[in-house]
């Protein structure tokens, strides 16, 4: 609404937390290698126009890699290159599918610059704080230091990971904890206090943006025992997207549901990866039958699923797919963990049929980029007959002559909906209203909601930046 908050808004920031690291000055005149170098790669921090912001930047010749921290965030640097005739260096990184670009000058320590998303152009400016520890130094050491917790995150490749957020939690006092974060090269050291009483034990999070959702995954390190704050402890993480715990899995949920004709005993699924999962690798495809309607401990990514209907002494029998609860079906669906009212989830339904069902998204009507809004609409009622409308946002109000509707076409109190090839950026509003007596205008007895709506609270509408695929909101019985 603002244009100050456009940038932020669009780059999910908070504010950052961090020190400077200093390493002792060399003796020898550096080589023209090591100058460039030496105003290139190490740790860097200033603001995105009002926003705190830092970076990890390493020079190898002219290319630059690195990362780039936007409130907890951690975006990964890619196409960066360094001039230093000129001084000019540039970079990318991709936030929610959008592409964020930096260019600017380096001089005396400083960076002077933009960062550009979609139309959006801020300045950017920098100060370099430390030097970048060495590509090849070794990890955190395994000897424990006094009243220090210390170690490294690795994802299971072996990569470091940056921007991890690592505490140790007192077993004595609720809510007491010392917080620290990962370096590019996925090390940390928390200092621990010295007069609290009780033992310390260690955990540790990861928060990745992934296709439009936030996910937040939880880590475990590889001695979880308790330590004194006296003696300190080295304790290391490995980001694992599956696997079992104590307390369950750490991969999630996928749903999966059937109309009638099917049976859930004999329904096989294949989940195959579609691009590389949350932390960058490469997935394996997971086939399942699916008795309980679920497949459990799938690392997150996105997935195109097929099924088909397994028969005694015949041969297997291909299904529908459609993603969510049905209203989309072909041979295969694809679809991406959303957020649910108590989890992340993924859902598809499958059917008996030949040919795909009609699909209920909205067609495009104005040439505009290919993005989405899609969601969940829940109800206390069946949701059969149920309009959505979506809207541009103009002036803080639905602009009429941009408004799209689709209707829900199955029974239930939970349907998916999609309005496609919308513009990347824009905000939008979404309406439910299912005209239950048929008169035309919103009465008692209707079902009717608004996207953002708090009820009892407030009933204005919160807009909906496309792309996004988890808009879920309620529509209820007006009484």
């Amino acid at each position: 609404m603002y244009a100050k908050n456009t940038l932020g808004s669009l780059l999910l920031f908070a504010l950052l937390t961090g020190g400077t690291v200093t390493i002792p000055t060399a003796l020898a005149l550096p080589s023209t290698t090591a100058v460039a170098q030496s105003a290139v790669s190490g740790e860097w921090s200033g603001k995105l126009d009002w926003i705190d912001v830092k970076m990890t930047l390493n020079l190898q010749n002219t290319k630059v890699t690195g990362t780039f921290f936007l409130g907890t965030q951690p975006f990964a640097l890619a196409g960066g290159t360094w001039d230093a005739s000129t001084g000019r260096l540039s970079f990318h990184w991709t936030n929610s599918g959008r592409p964020v670009t930096v260019k600017g000058t380096i001089k005396n320590g400083a960076f002077q610059g933009t960062a550009t998303i979609e139309d959006q152009t801020d300045p950017l400016v920098m100060k370099r704080t430390g030097a970048a520890p060495s590509a090849g130094s070794a990890p955190a050491p395994n000897q424990a230091t006094p009243y220090v917790m210390s170690g490294v995150v690795k994802d299971e490749q072996g990569k470091p990971v940056a921007g991890a957020e690592v505490f140790a939690d007192n077993t004595l006092y609720d809510n007491m904890n010392a917080i620290g974060r990962t370096d590019a090269h996925g090390r940390y050291s928390i200092d621990l206090p010295r007069q609290e009483l009780g033992t310390w034990v260690p955990g540790a999070y990861v928060k990745r943006d992934y296709n439009g959702v936030n996910h937040e995954f939880r880590l475990y390190a590889d001695d979880e025992s308790p330590f004194s704050a006296s003696r300190g402890a080295v304790r290391n993480f490995v980001w694992r997207l599956s696997g079992e715990r104590g307390d369950g899995n750490m991969g999630k949920l996928v749903y999966i549901y059937i109309t009638e004709g099917v049976s859930l005993s004999n329904v096989e699924v294949t989940l195959t990866p579609k691009g590389p999962l949350a932390d960058g690798s490469v997935g394996r495809p997971i086939t399942r039958r699916v008795p309980t309607g679920r497949i459990e401990d799938v690392p997150v990514g996105r997935y195109t699923a097929t099924a088909r209907l397994l028969r005694d002494g015949q041969a297997p029998l291909p299904l529908l797919v459609s993603p969510g609860q049905g209203g989309n079906y072909g041979p295969s669906a694809t679809a991406d963990f959303e957020k649910s009212n108590y989890s992340i989830i993924m859902e598809f339904t499958v059917k008996r049929g030949t040919a795909p069902a009609p699909s209920t998204t909205v067609p495009d009507a104005g040439g505009a980029t290919a993005r989405s809004i899609s969601g969940t609409l829940r109800s206390d009622a069946d949701l059969k007959g149920t309009a959505v409308i979506l809207c541009e946002v103009k002036g803080g109000e639905c602009d009429e002559t941009t408004e799209r509707q689709m209707t829900i076409t199955t029974s239930g109190t939970s349907a998916r909906y999609s309005f496609a090839q919308l513009t990347s950026g824009k905000t939008y509003f979404l309406y439910g209203w299912k005209d239950v007596d048929g008169s035309g205008r919103p009465n008692l007895g209707d079902l009717v909601g608004i996207f953002g709506a708090q009820y009892g609270v407030s009933n204005e509408p919160q807009p909906v930046t496309a792309p996004s695929a988890t808009a879920d909101f309620e529509v209820m019985t007006m009484k």
